[in-house]
């Protein structure tokens, strides 16, 4: 691993996600509110998982960023942020549009199209595949993914890789 996949992280700072992005969301009735930061959330010293729907995109619909973070020490470990269609409710990859990651994909079994330099941050880049990633150097935090989705929800043009 280089020195640039050992950036120390820090957990989402949720208030000042709010406060950059807060006219993204949107509160849809049929979505139930369990973990979307409209209910109550979940939050400890050990893990965040919360889902937060934006409003509708012209062409993906009606959407989420999904955010998950573990932590130790007071650190990120482990993020997965996936950008995500939740209303209608698809399979698992139908559903994908974007996501980032640093779960490690480097065991000397894992088929070649699935490592890539920077290991272990990476890019499902491809909606409704998740198969397919490349590299990622510089969306490693939930801000950093917020401002990626906010590109396309604020301009409302549809996300091509």
């Amino acid at each position: 691993m280089s020195r640039e996949t050992e950036k120390v992280l820090l957990p989402a700072d949720i208030p000042d996600i709010l406060e950059k992005y807060g006219d993204l969301l949107c509160n849809y009735p049929q979505l139930p509110t369990k973990d979307s930061i409209y209910g109550n959330y979940k939050r400890t010293n050990k893990k965040l998982s919360v889902l937060f729907p934006l409003i509708e995109h012209p062409v993906h619909g009606k959407t989420g960023l999904h955010a998950t973070e573990k932590y130790e020490d007071g650190y990120v470990t482990e993020y997965h942020y996936q950008w995500k269609i939740i209303i209608p409710k698809m399979g698992k990859l139908f559903h994908h549009i974007s996501a980032w990651e640093n779960e490690p994909h480097d065991a000397p079994w894992t088929p070649g199209k699935y490592k890539v330099k920077s290991e272990p941050h990476h890019h499902h880049h491809v909606p409704g595949n998740r198969d397919q990633r490349k590299e990622n150097w510089d969306i490693l935090t939930l801000d950093n993914a917020f401002s990626f989705v906010a590109h396309y929800i604020r301009s409302r043009d549809e996300y091509k890789p």
